[in-house]
C-alpha cells in the first residue's frame, strides 16, 4: 500500500514540474499584416487597451501620420504583439482589461526620377 504522503509529494512534484515547463515554454504570440510596400527600417509601436471584453478600447485609434504622408506606399508591414504578462492580466481581470501592443514600420517613399 502506498502512503498518502508519498502520493501527495508525488502531485507536488508533478504540478511543480508541470508549471516550471508552462512558464519556461510559454512565448508571445504575434500577427502580422505585411503589403507590397517595401518596408522602412524604422519600427514604431503604440500599446492599445482593450477594456470589458473588447467594448471599449483606448486609444479609439491609432494614427500614423507619418506613414499617411507617404501615400500610397504607406504601411509597409503591422504587427500585433501579446506576451505572457498581457495574457495574464487578462485572464486574471477576467477580460475588464486586455492590454496589447501594435507595432508598424512605414514603407520607402518613392524615389525621385529626374532633375532637381
Amino acid at each position: 500500500m502506498i502512503s498518502p504522503h508519498y502520493s501527495l509529494k508525488s502531485h507536488c512534484r508533478k504540478l511543480l514540474l508541470a508549471t516550471v515547463i508552462t512558464l519556461t515554454l510559454n512565448s508571445c504570440y504575434t500577427a502580422r499584416v505585411a503589403t507590397q510596400a517595401q518596408a522602412g527600417t524604422e519600427v514604431s509601436s503604440q500599446r492599445v487597451n482593450f477594456y470589458f471584453w473588447g467594448l471599449v478600447q483606448s486609444p479609439k485609434r491609432v494614427t500614423t501620420p507619418i506613414c499617411d504622408s507617404l501615400g500610397v506606399n504607406g504601411m509597409a508591414e503591422v504587427t500585433v504583439r501579446n506576451n505572457f504578462g498581457y495574457s495574464l492580466l487578462t485572464v486574471v481581470t477576467l477580460g475588464i482589461w486586455s492590454p496589447t501592443r501594435i507595432e508598424w514600420k512605414c514603407g520607402k517613399p518613392c524615389q525621385k526620377v529626374g532633375k532637381l
